[in-house]
């Protein structure tokens, strides 16, 4: 082959080598959600949204969208304190995405966000959500937990005190069963069901007297006692527990005011107000079976 020829064939693919290294290349969704973590870990929190976003929006059929989106929330959410914009991104999710593992993650994202904000009544739904749209759920007792809590804290107590029994009478055996009866036994006091905050009280504190809830549930326990006339008992559980309560005097100002009692025969005020119904109501028989049958 002529000189002239070879030269003038190495010259069209150098020419087109050269081409085609000019010409821009379009971004993957891989390229673009490197960027966005390389932005993310110069802590560029902005520039590595707006990458995500690209990625999202430039490849609407790639199974990496709900993971992408996630990590929008998330930016927003931990890193950028923005709830508002952090809530859209969980909510775009969970419409599009229902039953993606990603969207379990953001649904409870988006719940402890809720609660830290004190939006109860938010974090209740994105919790329960959680429970009904994913079924194979090895922390079911402690979302449904939280759907009680905050259903307190919402002062809703009757379905408070159902999801916390409901937790019970589906698996009496659940490792959280100390604090689901420390919070219905709680619950009972707090509407004035001191009787049945006795029996809840009295339960878990024979069950689980290495829980650390049973100071608290002791203490709870004295006080239903004297509430309803049973000094001598609410004495007994008072100085039990007088040199392990997290606020000794508070137990020892309890201890001297029944033994200064004038009267022992005088029934507090609170006990002789009426209860109403609700308050008056029995534990479920099927709920004290269950927890008697427990080991």
């Amino acid at each position: 082959m002529p000189k002239n020829k070879i030269f003038i064939f190495l010259f069209v693919l150098l020419s087109i080598g050269a081409f085609f290294y000019l010409i821009p290349r379009e971004n993957s969704m891989a390229d673009y959600i490197e960027q966005a973590e390389d932005s993310f870990q110069a802590k560029d929190f902005s520039k590595a949204i707006s990458f995500y976003l690209k990625a999202y929006e430039k490849f609407p059929h790639d199974p990496r969208r709900p993971e992408v989106m996630l990590a929008i929330g998330d930016i927003y959410n931990f890193s950028l304190n923005q709830p508002r914009k952090a809530a859209k991104a969980y909510t775009i999710l969970r419409d599009k995405y229902p039953k993606h593992p990603k969207t379990k993650e953001g649904l409870l994202h988006a719940a402890e966000m809720y609660e830290k904000t004190e939006d109860y009544q938010n974090a209740l739904i994105s919790y329960q959500e959680i429970i009904d749209q994913f079924q194979d759920l090895s922390d079911r007792d402690e979302l449904r937990f939280k759907v009680a809590l905050m259903a307190v804290k919402l002062k809703k107590f009757e379905p408070a005190r159902r999801e916390l029994m409901g937790i019970i009478d589906k698996n009496p055996q659940t490792p959280i069963a100390d604090k689901v009866l420390f919070h219905l036994g709680t619950v009972f006091f707090m509407e004035n069901g001191l009787r049945e905050a006795i029996q809840v009280f009295e339960l878990a504190s024979e069950k689980y007297p290495n829980s650390p809830y049973y100071i608290e549930m002791q203490f709870l326990l004295g006080n239903c006692y004297e509430e309803v006339g049973e000094y001598d008992k609410a004495l007994k559980v008072y100085r039990g527990i007088r040199d392990r309560y997290p606020n000794p005097s508070l137990v020892e100002k309890r201890i001297e005011k029944l033994t200064r009692r004038p009267d022992p025969h005088v029934v507090p005020s609170r006990s002789r107000i009426p209860q109403s119904p609700r308050s008056k109501s029995k534990l479920d028989k099927t709920f004290q079976e269950l927890m008697k049958d427990e080991p």
